[in-house]
């Protein structure tokens, strides 16, 4: 089979633990694009903390952000964005502000925040590994939260009367049982889909989005079938566009579930697996 697409995840996939992209990943996408492949970048992120790794890319490619509620094209504009109806957004800030939770969400441009705190504690847990000397990191975070023009601290109990368009929201808690009743509870509202990034995350989107969705949309804006498309990824998030794809490949410390469900196993993001995605298949 000739491939024409791969689509990559980001964490766990593509990034090493250090939240970065390895030469030898990065050098893989490149060649692969130089050979025709067509790159997709499949991730649970919003686009404001994509940026910094797009810059580093020679190649144009589609973005599928917000977990494939939001498609970008090559030129980075938003091509489709699937939002959760209003009446939903309002019952999911019920749920997450009732259980006490950290939890944000997004839209194409905007992370919006109940709290400059929460997010420094929130932020701080993410970037560790990215940071290791504790001075560098808290200058990271400072600058973050000062300069950092996508990111709101609004009310949400004012939000959620507004009616603002929102794609994605994102849960945080290390309590297991917290987020199995969370999760429980956003199961309960209409047009709501339920995923998650990391054992300790949930991710809340409407159920008419997905990556595999995103997907084969950009597959068919491409002119691309289902069979010439390879994804990699490693967590319930990702299983999506596994299924969506010709060959499905996880990653080595993927999650059981998407090891079982995957066609191909390959190296583990500290192992460079995407690279040896590309080096072994095309």
């Amino acid at each position: 089979m000739k491939y024409k697409l791969l689509a990559t995840d980001m964490d766990g996939t593509l990034l090493q633990n250090d939240k970065k992209i390895s030469s030898r990943n990065l050098n893989a996408l490149e060649s692969a694009s130089k050979k025709g492949i067509e790159i997709v970048i499949a991730t649970g992120r919003s686009y404001s903390t994509l940026k910094k790794y797009t810059n580093l890319f020679s190649f144009d490619c589609y973005l599928i952000t917000n977990n494939g509620s939001i498609i970008r094209n090559k030129g980075h504009d938003v091509e489709k964005s699937v939002c959760l109806e209003p009446e939903a957004t309002r019952e999911i800030i019920k749920v997450l502000i009732n259980e006490k939770v950290y939890f944000h969400s997004s839209d194409a441009e905007n992370i919006y925040i109940q709290s400059y705190k929460a997010r420094f504690s929130e932020a701080k847990r993410f970037l560790k590994h990215e940071y290791t000397n504790p001075v560098t990191l808290y200058k990271s975070l400072i600058l973050k939260m000062i300069f950092d023009k996508n990111l709101k601290k609004i009310n949400f109990h004012e939000f959620a009367d507004q009616n603002i368009s929102i794609n994605t929201f994102f849960i945080l808690s290390e309590q297991e049982g917290v987020l199995s009743k969370i999760k429980e509870q956003l199961n309960q509202i209409k047009g709501v889909a339920v995923t998650s990034s990391s054992s300790n995350n949930l991710e809340a989107l409407s159920d008419k989005a997905s990556k595999g969705t995103a997907l084969s949309y950009v597959g068919e804006k491409l002119q691309i079938q289902k069979k010439e498309m390879i994804a990699i990824g490693d967590q319930l998030n990702d299983l999506s566009m596994i299924q969506s794809s010709g060959l499905g490949v996880a990653m080595a410390n993927a999650d059981k579930k998407v090891l079982e469900k995957a066609d191909w196993v390959t190296k583990s993001n500290e192992d460079h697996g995407v690279a040896y995605v590309i080096e072994q298949l095309l």
